[in-house]
């Protein structure tokens, strides 16, 4: 997967060549499979013509990059395959994530967090306030895994058995326990898989909310929350379908460059 460089600043970007970044849409567009991908589809999900598509597919077969079937159909070919691997020894996925997570407050302004999932529960990693909304003193360290975006995240994609425990530990000191527990868990485990994200107030920072989508690795397993966080009327506002929109297509970015399967991005692909 080619690694996330760091955005150019807004009105300082450098020019660059259009056809390249065609062709990195044609790739693209074969990578969401998930079987071998037709000519149609292909300049369909490319956003360009079947003429124009076929031009750049007869090049990527050409130079290995792209393998041809029979029946007409593309893949991608060895060459790719091992400029992937090159470049997936040399990746640095929290470098990527923290680069991306900057760029996310940089569009938003909002804070951003992101955290990975331990023996301890969630801990953040990494997170930065956003501008100019005051002082919001979130901590790198274990999180809560009930009253954190993040945390729930987890509580939606992880297998139960990991993260059962933490949560009903949490929910036992809140006075909640036995079936109402269970039902709680899985009332945010349904939310996180219906929406593809989690909206969650942060009950240590009053009047703060956070939004966490996960993001995805090669063997298909979540590996960090991304989160946007912010004051409540700023997220639960207008901007709200904005905000998540935005987060996923972060999310599926960082899932797609991480060399995750194909079905856990392509329906948002940027």
């Amino acid at each position: 997967m080619v690694p996330l460089l760091t955005p150019a600043k807004a009105g300082k970007e450098s020019k660059g060549i259009q056809a390249i970044e065609t062709g990195y849409r044609v790739l693209v567009a074969i990578q969401q499979g998930p079987q071998p991908v037709a000519l149609k589809d292909v300049a369909s999900r490319a956003r360009i013509s079947p003429s124009q598509a076929h031009n750049y597919l007869s090049s990527f077969v050409r130079t290995g990059m792209v393998m041809s079937s029979s029946r007409g159909a593309y893949a991608l070919g060895p060459s790719l395959a091992a400029l992937g691997m090159s470049a997936m020894t040399s990746l640095d996925k929290y470098e990527v994530i923290r680069e991306e997570a900057l760029r996310l407050r940089e569009h938003t302004s909002l804070g951003v967090a992101v955290a990975i999932w331990t023996e301890m529960g969630p801990v953040i990693v990494f997170n930065k306030a956003g501008t100019p909304w005051g002082i919001f003193d979130l901590r790198n360290g274990v999180a809560s895994i009930l009253h954190t975006g993040g945390g729930n995240v987890f509580i939606g994609y992880l297998d139960p058995g990991m993260t059962n425990r933490p949560a009903l530990r949490e929910l036992a000191d809140e006075g909640i326990t036995g079936p109402d527990a269970v039902r709680h868990i899985e009332s945010i485990r349904s939310a996180v898989r219906r929406d593809g994200y989690a909206m969650q107030a942060l009950t240590e920072m009053p009047g703060y909310d956070a939004i966490s989508a996960p993001v995805w690795d090669a063997n298909g397993e979540i590996c960090y929350a991304l989160t946007i966080t912010g004051p409540q009327d700023r997220i639960d506002a207008g901007p709200r379908k904005w905000l998540a929109e935005q987060l996923l297509a972060s999310s599926t970015k960082l899932s797609r460059q991480f060399g995750a399967p194909s079905h856990l991005w392509a329906m948002n692909p940027d």
